[in-house]
């Protein structure tokens, strides 16, 4: 170590940081004299106790002891390996937790809601008081088993008909409380004697304690369904005027009629139609497309109206795939209702197999109108397998997409019609009649 002059010193304090300085090296160098020491130590050590503990001649007492086991990781537990994973995988975790949790409130919220008890108010003697007035056709399934529930659960249900043998239809129902109700839209003096006659119905009498409530119109406005597909360009403008004045005309001047009738009863409208095809705005069906778009602006303008005509509940069923099936009761509904979520109506060869689609339960429907009549339901429900889906798919995907997938189903079938159609004509090319034929033309020709 250098041994420095006094004079090389300019202050004090370099001479201290100098000591410290030799300090620091002191330590450094025992602290690495003891670090070799104590490894050669242990080595020494590590030596004896391997040749010590092979020996026999020792005594166990004597004998140094053996090192202990490394320790192995012992497997977890199902739980274990439960909270681990948990642990390391929280966002996951509560993504689960939160679509599994909204799921079961939602499905036993449905359950609750379908365990109870839908009935209608009824008088002190037990007397219906209730009247709901279904407009749509009386031979459609729809219309059967609507009127059928809505007897059950205490309605008195009236049908407008225009002819002896849809009253018969009604009649043959053999139900006191599902009643037709001779109605013309086409005539204005019919329309003023019918109103004039529900408007007496509701009123007491000598026979009628309590006065009726009119508490709903439902109307069942069908969608166009023509024997095939068609381009807008094949569409004649009579069946144009057919479509808007079934399927448009008709149910507005009937509503029309009535909204006095509703707006001073404060009832309920409800609009039920099926919307899952012309969501979507398929081609080949123009006629569909443009009666569904026609009421929903109808229903949307008439809904922001509402509060200048009155205390008036609308409500706008959108039906998606249901299913029917037969109640006990075979002989009063022995027809099975499929809605199919878009089948286009074009023309199918004999052996292709007809399309499944396996629907929500009728029921659900049933429950839906009668919490929309009560004013549980308001604005546009959803009901049926399928609705919502179609609804946001349609508002969602570009129109060009949308055709061009709807559009591959109606090519299949035409082509197999195609195929259907030139295997029957090769047969007939290929039979002896048809080269009989040929063979006398051709002499006749010479």
């Amino acid at each position: 170590m250098p041994n420095p002059d006094r004079d090389s010193f300019g202050s004090v304090e370099d001479l201290m940081s100098y000591l410290s300085a030799i300090e620091t090296t002191v330590e450094d160098e025992v602290a690495k004299i003891a670090d070799h020491f104590d490894s050669i130590t242990d080595n020494i050590a590590t030596s004896l106790r391997t040749t010590l503990g092979d020996h026999s001649w020792l005594p166990k007492s004597t004998r140094p002891l053996p090192p202990p086991p490394t320790p192995t990781a012992t497997p977890m537990g199902y739980l274990e390996s439960s909270k681990d994973w948990v642990s390391r995988h929280r966002a996951i975790t509560a993504a689960v937790v939160c679509f599994l949790g909204t799921g079961a409130f939602l499905l036993w919220r449905r359950r609750r809601l379908d365990r109870v008890k839908r009935r209608a108010k009824r008088g002190k003697n037990g007397q219906r008081t209730d009247v709901v007035i279904l407009a749509g056709p009386p031979s459609a399934p729809i219309t059967r088993s609507l009127s059928l529930d809505l007897e059950r659960r205490g309605f008195i249900v009236y049908i407008p008909v225009n002819s002896l043998w849809e009253e018969r239809m009604i009649q043959a129902e053999a139900k006191a409380d599902i009643r037709p109700l001779h109605l013309d839209v086409t005539s204005p003096s019919s329309l003023t004697s019918t109103i004039r006659k529900v408007t007496e119905l509701l009123h007491p009498s000598e026979t009628l304690r309590y006065p009726l409530r009119f508490v709903a119109l439902i109307l069942l406005p069908q969608t166009p369904s023509p024997p095939q597909s068609q381009a807008i360009a094949q569409i004649s403008a009579d069946s144009w005027s057919d479509a808007f004045s079934i399927h448009l005309l008709s149910p507005f001047t009937l509503l029309q009629a009535f909204l006095p009738l509703l707006t001073s009863h404060q009832s309920s409208i409800l609009f039920i139609n099926h919307t899952n095809s012309p969501s979507l705005s398929p081609p080949l069906h123009g006629e569909a497309n443009v009666v569904a778009h026609a009421l929903d602006s109808y229903v949307s303008t008439m809904r922001k109206e509402a509060a200048a005509i009155g205390d008036i509940n609308i409500v706008h069923l959108r039906l998606g795939a249901l299913d029917y099936e037969s109640d006990r009761n075979a002989h009063q509904m022995a027809v099975a209702l499929r809605y199919d979520v878009c089948a286009a109506p074009t023309t199918r060869s004999d052996s292709a197999p007809e399309r499944k689609v396996r629907g929500s339960p009728f029921r659900q429907l049933h429950l839906e109108v009668f919490d929309a009549i009560v004013g549980k339901r308001r604005g546009t429900v959803y009901v049926g397998r399928g609705s919502r889906t179609y609804d946001i798919l349609g508002k969602v995907i570009p129109q060009g997409i949308a055709g061009w997938m709807l559009s591959l189903k109606a090519q299949k079938d035409q082509g197999l019609d195609q195929k259907k159609a030139n295997n029957v004509a090769n047969a007939w090319q290929a039979s002896p009649e048809w080269e009989k034929v040929d063979h006398v033309s051709g002499e006749e020709s010479t």
